[in-house]
């Protein structure tokens, strides 16, 4: 009987992302098993039809009634393994009720999730990128080597990106969505081989991770200026009201495909960009595992630890004595924008852009 496998990741964008490689890993360590992944429905969509994946089984995060019935749906499968990626009390208690025979997971683990284990694998210091961390534990359970670290220029020098570099991740886009994209972007009258496609995503789940509104705002205005850059605005219904604020102080033809399109489609016409310009963001690391330059903003949050997974990044900082210092809520100094986002200036992300348009310059177009 082939191996039930089952992968507990349910959130958020970023986290499922980052733990793809890991999946990967499994999947190459029991070819012939039943690869199953829990997951959240509203980051499904990304999950749903990849190749090399048998099952995704959406939790419907609303009330009691719907995680029962997640549950049940979870059950109704003879699980041999699963292995929790994500190591809090929540995920924990999904591993123990799908009950699967094993349940993996770090241990000890941040909020008691290793009581639902029974089978921990020793926790080691979170040094490295999350990436790197969730494919030790992916690697610990098979007894196979994971592949090394990506050496990732942006952490030695933000000048040095690697246009050529591929995507580590195994996210494959479906036809139907890069018809989508590229739809849209017809309808839109873009030209594959004369111009370039700027995305902009001003829009974070944490707010402190914000570039301001206004300086995207001005930093459209100049590349808008630029012949043959064509500047969009990305996010989901969540970034509408922002979004809506920082077109309208922009003169100019900026596009919006923010609420748009589903998650899967957005990851096509990320795949399209020449540069997605975003704060540590979802986007961000879904600009990392379709291949496309980034230009990060990063504050409060470590680029070590979550910066995107990439060669073909250029990552905005500000040295602090204070940063990072990894808030998940209000700056701990009580700027309203802190500091360490608010310092970095429209100048050096739009020179950081024309970095990227050279580095990928010998590339051909999409």
């Amino acid at each position: 009987m082939p191996l039930n496998l089952l992968i507990v990741k349910l959130s958020s964008m970023g986290d499922v992302i980052h733990t793809l490689p890991a999946a990967r890993h499994l999947r190459e360590a029991f070819p012939d098993a039943r690869l199953a992944w829990a997951v959240q429905d509203i980051h499904a969509d990304l999950l749903d039809r990849q190749p090399w994946l048998d099952r995704v089984i959406a939790w419907r995060r609303k009330n009691l009634k719907t995680f029962r019935e997640f549950i049940v749906q979870l059950r109704k499968t003879r699980w041999d393994v699963a292995v929790d990626f994500q190591g809090i009390f929540r995920s924990g208690m999904v591993t123990r009720l799908s009950g699967a025979k094993q349940r993996v997971g770090y241990g000890p683990s941040k909020e008691l999730a290793h009581w639902f284990y029974n089978s921990t694998i020793p926790r080691i210091p979170r040094e490295g990128h999350a990436v790197e961390w969730y494919l030790h534990l992916a690697s610990e359970f098979t007894g196979i080597p994971a592949e090394p670290p990506l050496d990732r220029p942006y952490l030695h020098s933000a000048a040095i990106v690697d246009a050529g570099h591929p995507s580590r991740f195994p996210l494959h886009l479906r036809e139907s969505d890069r018809q989508t994209a590229a739809d849209w972007l017809a309808a839109h009258n873009f030209d594959a081989f004369s111009d370039r496609l700027i995305l902009l995503c001003p829009d974070c789940r944490r707010p402190c991770n914000r570039w301001p509104e206004e300086k995207f705002s001005k930093l459209a205005q100049r590349l808008l200026a630029v012949d043959g850059l064509r500047v969009a605005l990305v996010g989901g219904p969540l970034s509408r009201e922002l979004c809506d604020r920082i077109a309208g102080s922009v003169k100019g033809n900026l596009w919006r495909a923010d609420g748009k399109m589903t998650l899967s489609a957005s990851a096509a016409l990320i795949e399209r960009a020449s540069v997605t310009v975003t704060g540590d963001s979802g986007p961000m690391h879904l600009a990392a595992a379709v291949g496309s330059p980034i230009v990060a903003l990063f504050g409060p949050t470590n680029p070590a630890w979550t910066g995107p997974y990439s060669r073909q990044a250029i990552v905005l900082s500000r040295h602090l004595e204070c940063s990072p210092c990894k808030t998940r809520g209000p700056c701990p100094l009580k700027h309203v924008i802190p500091r360490c986002m608010n310092e970095i200036r429209v100048e050096e992300v739009y020179c950081a852009i024309h970095r990227q348009l050279q580095a990928v310059a010998s590339r051909p177009h999409p």
